[in-house]
């Protein structure tokens, strides 16, 4: 029984560094472009006046940049994605251009509020269907 511990161990731990090795990465840009954050009604498609950084449920952050912050990037495809607690995409929006961003901010969902927890907010340039860098990464909680 000993033995087939320690094999089983050593399978973890092998497949824990092939992976380590061999997972995916896309290169962050440093720094990470500033994200800005409202709330979004869904109502009248729009958001409020002023950024916020805390959400209470019932509310639907979304993300956009400042005016100027787009010139600072070559003009390039992005994907602007929002992810739930469990990874699960809850809303994407390919942009051709990022001042389409600042143009159209993007909500965390454009149908409903969502329930509280943590979400994910990721902007990243595209080649084809990959993402080539992430130019910000940005977790929002929305509070009970």
């Amino acid at each position: 029984m000993t033995v087939l511990g320690l094999i089983a161990v050593v399978v973890v731990l092998a497949s824990t560094v092939v992976l380590a090795v061999s997972w995916p990465t896309t290169p962050q840009r440093f720094p990470a472009l500033p994200i800005r954050l409202y709330a979004y009604d869904s109502a009248t498609a729009s958001i409020v006046d002023s950024p916020q950084e805390r959400f209470r449920q019932g509310q639907i952050p979304a993300a956009t940049i400042d005016e100027g912050v787009a010139g600072s990037v070559a003009a390039e495809p992005a994907r602007a994605s929002w992810y739930d607690a469990f990874g699960h995409r809850t809303n994407s929006v390919d942009l051709p251009d990022l001042d389409d961003l600042r143009a159209s901010p993007v909500p965390l969902s454009a149908t409903s509020a969502v329930p509280a927890g943590t979400y994910q907010f990721v902007l990243a340039t595209v080649r084809g269907n990959r993402a080539e860098e992430v130019l910000a990464w940005v977790h929002v909680e929305i509070e009970r």
